[in-house]
C-alpha cells in the first residue's frame, strides 16, 4: 500500500474546502455569509443561516490538541477529550447519551496535534434542540471525570498504543512525525509509558487550562437566525473556565534537513510517507493550497492521486496527499 501524506485538514479547514469548492460551481453566489461575533465570555462565534432543512449543526473547538501536553504526559489531551463526555455533576454517562438519542441528535468529537473539539447535531424544533444543547453545554461546562470511566479509558487507551505497536501503519505514522518535526510538540506520540503517568488530577488541571472560554471557536450552521444563534453561543460559552492572557507560545517549526528512513516489517504490505512542513494558517495562500490539495490528493475517490495511481494502473490500494 502506497501513501504519500502530507497533511490532512480536519474541522474548520474541511468545511471551508467543501464551501469552496461548491461556490466554485455556484456562481450565483460570490462568498458564504458568515457572521462573526464575540460572546460575553470571550469565545467567537462565526455563523451561517440556511433554512434548507430543519437542522442545526454547532462545533465548539478549543486549541486544546496535543501539542499542549507535556512531554512526560503524551496522551493527555486524547484522555481529557475523551472523559469530559463520561459524565457530568448530576448525569452518568449512560445518561448523556440517552438526552442525546432521545432527540435524535448526533454528539460527536475529535483531538488531535492543535486542536479538540465536540460537533452537535441536532432537529431545530425547539424541544429537540433545547434538550441537545443543553446536554452539551452540560458536558463542555461541567465534567466530572469520574473515577471509573478514567481508569476504563487509561487502560483502553494504553492496550490500543500496545496494539499500534504491531502495525505498521502507526509506527510509520509516529516516524514520520519525529523526522518532521524533531524536538516540536508536533512530534509527541502517546506511549504505554507516558499514559500510565497520567493522573486523574492531571486530567482536571488540563481541562481547566485548556478549555477556555476565551479560546473557544463556536461555528453554528443551520436552521436559525441571529438572535437564536448568539442565545446558543452564550448558552454553550458562558460556564466555560476562564483563563487570563494567551497561552503559552509554541517554538517555531524549523525546516529539517532531507532524510530517508526504512523501517523493516514483517508485513506484506509496504507503507510510504513522504512530507515537510508546510505553510501556517495565516498565509495567504493556505486556502488556494487547500482547494488545490483536494483536486491533488485530497478529494478521495475524485482526485487525481487517486484516479492515476488505484484506478487507472492499480498500483495501491489507497494514495491521498
Amino acid at each position: 500500500m502506497a501513501r504519500s501524506a502530507l497533511s490532512k485538514g480536519r474541522g474548520l479547514r474541511r468545511a471551508a474546502a467543501a464551501a469552496a469548492l461548491g461556490l466554485l460551481s455556484c456562481a450565483a453566489q460570490a462568498v458564504l455569509p458568515i457572521q462573526h461575533w464575540t460572546t460575553a465570555s470571550g469565545a467567537r462565534v462565526y455563523f451561517v443561516e440556511t433554512r434548507g432543512l430543519p437542522i442545526l449543526d454547532i462545533n465548539v473547538d478549543f486549541d486544546a490538541g496535543g501539542r499542549r501536553v507535556p512531554a512526560a504526559l503524551a496522551g493527555l489531551a486524547g484522555l481529557t477529550h475523551t472523559l469530559i463526555k463520561a459524565g457530568t455533576a448530576t448525569r452518568s454517562e449512560e445518561e448523556i447519551g440517552r438526552r442525546i438519542a432521545d432527540v435524535g441528535a448526533q454528539l460527536d468529537g475529535d483531538v488531535d496535534r492543535d486542536r479538540a473539539g465536540y460537533s452537535l447535531r441536532t432537529l431545530s424544533s425547539e424541544r429537540e434542540r433545547t434538550q441537545a444543547v443543553e446536554t452539551l453545554a452540560e458536558i463542555l461546562q461541567a465534567p466530572a471525570f469520574p473515577e471509573n470511566a478514567f481508569a476504563r479509558e487509561k487502560a483502553r487507551l494504553s492496550d490500543a498504543l500496545k496494539e499500534d505497536e504491531t502495525k505498521p501503519e502507526a509506527i510509520a505514522s509516529k516516524a514520520f512525525y519525529r523526522l518532521l518535526y524533531d524536538t516540536h510538540p508536533y512530534a509527541l506520540a502517546p506511549t504505554p509509558d507516558t499514559v500510565a503517568r497520567i493522573e486523574r488530577a492531571d486530567v482536571e488541571r488540563y481541562y481547566r487550562a485548556n478549555y477556555v472560554a476565551s479560546r473557544a471557536v463556536l461555528t453554528i450552521v443551520g436552521d436559525a437566525d441571529r438572535a437564536l444563534a448568539a442565545r446558543i453561543a452564550e448558552q454553550l460559552s458562558a460556564g466555560l473556565p476562564r483563563a487570563a492572557g494567551a497561552p503559552p507560545a509554541l517554538p517555531p517549526v524549523i525546516q529539517p534537513q532531507a532524510r530517508t528512513l526504512r523501517i523493516a516489517h514483517p508485513a506484506s504490505q509496504s507503507h510510504i510517507l513522504l512530507g515537510l512542513p508546510a505553510i501556517a494558517r495565516d498565509d495567504p495562500d493556505y486556502f488556494p493550497l487547500l482547494v488545490g490539495n483536494y483536486t491533488l490528493g485530497g478529494g478521495g475517490f475524485v482526485s487525481r492521486l487517486y484516479l492515476e495511481v488505484r484506478e487507472k494502473r492499480g498500483y495501491a490500494y489507497s494514495v491521498y496527499s
